[in-house]
């Protein structure tokens, strides 16, 4: 998480009755000078926002953030954003800089026939983290895409695994009506129009300078997550025979406690990219095959199924039977 985007969640709490202070009191950040850019690695971003979380006790908080961040606030990779020439590049930058915008998730865009989804996970956070972290990321997009492209995108179809509020009328008055609440999936899902719109703030050679400085930045291994994402590399393509850490650790040429150190450095830990592995092979299986769960569990290396469900549960909120369930009533459509 950027330090820019600090100040404003500081000022929305605020307005709530929490102080800095409050926030920032035992995150070893008390003295952060918020003028200047800095990084938070992941497992400094989640302190911050799950303590944001539980002082306000405001199931909407991420939504009020995503309403009150504008490029800008994002320095210089919001400059980068300004100045793309298409909704499709401003997507395309937000996957390509995911680790500085929000590190602990997960952010793809998965090409569909005529359309394109912006997705995001991170089923090893806390579910009102995660929830947070969706909805600033969602409603910070869709409020700037407007902005940028002066309200000649379409709204975009958004897609929620997690319950409607009682108040769903501030969802609304960002993405509209099609929003689709407790689903088996998360993002955004834009048509091929809404991708080929222009950015009216759109630069090119202005944007190559912010980009290669996005890179220069980016390029401190603190932040890149080059580590993690190389062992999630290894992991998937172990498939069903999972590695240990001190496996994954000798393939990269380093010890288990060097390897352990850098991915605590980015904020990560090796036992929770092996759950994301997890739950992302667990998802192509369920949605992707007719294999009964006791099979799937055990390609995920679970001893039975009871544990495999269990597990699935947690990073997800639902169960594979749902998850089946769901991919059924499409087939029949």
């Amino acid at each position: 998480m950027i330090s820019f985007v600090l100040p404003v969640l500081i000022d929305l709490l605020r307005e709530q009755g929490i102080s800095k202070t409050q926030l920032l009191e035992n995150t070893g950040l008390e003295g952060l000078d918020l003028s200047k850019a800095h990084f938070f690695n992941a497992a400094e971003g989640d302190e911050v926002c799950g303590k944001a979380i539980a002082l306000s006790g405001d199931r909407l908080l991420g939504i009020k953030l995503g309403t009150r961040l504008d490029m800008v606030s994002l320095g210089i990779l919001g400059y980068a954003l300004m100045t793309s020439a298409t909704v499709d590049d401003v997507l395309k930058l937000l996957v390509r800089y995911k680790r500085a915008l929000l590190p602990s998730m997960r952010i793809e865009l998965i090409p569909r026939e005529g359309s394109v989804e912006f997705r995001s996970a991170a089923p090893h956070l806390p579910q009102a983290l995660e929830q947070f972290y969706k909805d600033a990321l969602y409603t910070g997009l869709v409020t700037n895409l407007k902005l940028l492209t002066d309200n000649h995108v379409p709204s975009a179809t958004l897609e929620l695994n997690y319950g409607q509020p009682q108040d769903r009328a501030l969802y609304e008055s960002v993405f509209g009506s099609a929003i689709d609440f407790n689903s088996s999936r998360c993002g955004l899902i834009f048509d091929a129009q809404s991708l080929a719109v222009a950015i009216s703030t759109s630069d090119p050679v202005a944007q190559d300078v912010f980009r290669r400085e996005c890179d220069r930045i980016l390029a401190n291994d603190s932040y890149s997550g080059a580590v993690s994402e190389r062992v999630v590399q290894l992991l998937l393509l172990s498939r069903s025979d999972f590695p240990t850490a001190a496996t994954v650790a000798e393939q990269m040429y380093m010890s288990e406690s060097t390897l352990q150190r850098r991915l605590a450095k980015e904020g990560s830990r090796f036992q929770q990219l092996l759950d994301q592995v997890r739950y992302r092979l667990a998802l192509e299986y369920l949605q992707g095959t007719d294999l009964p769960a006791s099979e799937i569990a055990a390609l995920l290396g679970f001893n039975n199924s009871a544990n495999f469900r269990r597990s699935f549960k947690r990073w997800s909120g639902t169960t594979p039977a749902s998850i089946r369930q769901t991919k059924d009533i499409i087939r029949a459509l």
